[in-house]
C-alpha cells in the first residue's frame, strides 16, 4: 500500500514540475531596460539621421574626387558604417562599473576604417576589462583567436558596410 500512496503523491508534484516548467523569454520581445530621459539626450529624428550619413557619403565621394588617384580608398578604407549584435552591445554594457559605450576609429592591417568599442564609466573614463571570457570568445565561429587573446578586451570586427549592407541610406 505504501507503494501505491507514493505514486499518488510523486505524480501530481512530478506533473506540476512538468507543466510548469519556466518558459524561455521571446528574444523578439525582451527589452534592455533603460532610462528614457538619459536615452532622449541622443535621440534624433530619422531625416536628421539620413542628413548626417548622406553628408558623410557625398563628403567622403567630394574627398576622393579631390585626392589624386585612389588615395583615399587606399589608405583610409572607410565604411559608410559597420554592424554589431545585440550580444556584442550587452557585453560591452555588462562591464562592471559600465555607463555607456566610446566608440574609436581605427585603422587595420589591411588599410581598412573600422570601429572599436570600449566601455566607458560614468566619469566617460574607458573601462579596460574582459568583456566575454576567453574560453567563450576563442570559440565564437569568425573571430580569430588571436584577436580574443587576453585580459583585457574591447569590440570590434563589426560587419563592414559595404559590401555586407542591407537597408542603407543612400546619398540624395
Amino acid at each position: 500500500m505504501k507503494h501505491h500512496d507514493s505514486i499518488r503523491i510523486f505524480a501530481p508534484v512530478l506533473l506540476l514540475l512538468c507543466f510548469s516548467r519556466c518558459t524561455p523569454r521571446n528574444p523578439d520581445n525582451f527589452q534592455i531596460p533603460l532610462n528614457k530621459a538619459r536615452a532622449s539626450r541622443h535621440v534624433i529624428s530619422q531625416q536628421e539621421a539620413d542628413n548626417l550619413i548622406t553628408g558623410f557619403q557625398r563628403g567622403k565621394k567630394e574627398l576622393q574626387a579631390r585626392l589624386p588617384g585612389n588615395y583615399l580608398d587606399s589608405a583610409f578604407n572607410l565604411p559608410n558604417a559597420e554592424m554589431f549584435n545585440r550580444d556584442a552591445i550587452a557585453a560591452l554594457l555588462n562591464a562592471k562599473g559600465a555607463d555607456g559605450i566610446r566608440i574609436y576609429l581605427g585603422k587595420d592591417e589591411k588599410g581598412q576604417v573600422r570601429l572599436v568599442l570600449l566601455p566607458v564609466d560614468g566619469k566617460g573614463n574607458d573601462i579596460h576589462t574582459t568583456l566575454v571570457s576567453r574560453e567563450t570568445a576563442l570559440n565564437l565561429p569568425g573571430i580569430e583567436s588571436a584577436k580574443a587573446q587576453g585580459n583585457l578586451q574591447a569590440m570590434e570586427s563589426g560587419q563592414r558596410c559595404p559590401p555586407l549592407c542591407k537597408d542603407v541610406v543612400q546619398p540624395k
